[in-house]
């Protein structure tokens, strides 16, 4: 499956990086392409995501907000 988040708040590599690196621990997530300048995030995932823990771990790495959960 593919969803398309917004995380407000991403505007340089290491937003992109930092938010992809924390996907990427999450289960059910299998890949995570984050687009810094529009805040768009891509995520393959099957049905297992918890998009509670998704949200929750990308929003205390600092000032991003995940919206479309």
């Amino acid at each position: 499956m593919k969803t398309i988040l917004t995380i407000k708040g991403t505007h340089c590599h290491s937003c992109k990086a930092l938010i992809e690196d924390v996907a990427s621990e999450i289960t059910g997530i299998q890949s995570c392409n984050v687009n810094f300048q529009t805040g768009n995030t891509e995520i393959i995932h099957d049905e297992n995501v918890d998009w509670n823990k998704f949200k929750e771990e990308v929003e205390k790495l600092g000032n991003y907000k995940v919206e479309g959960i």
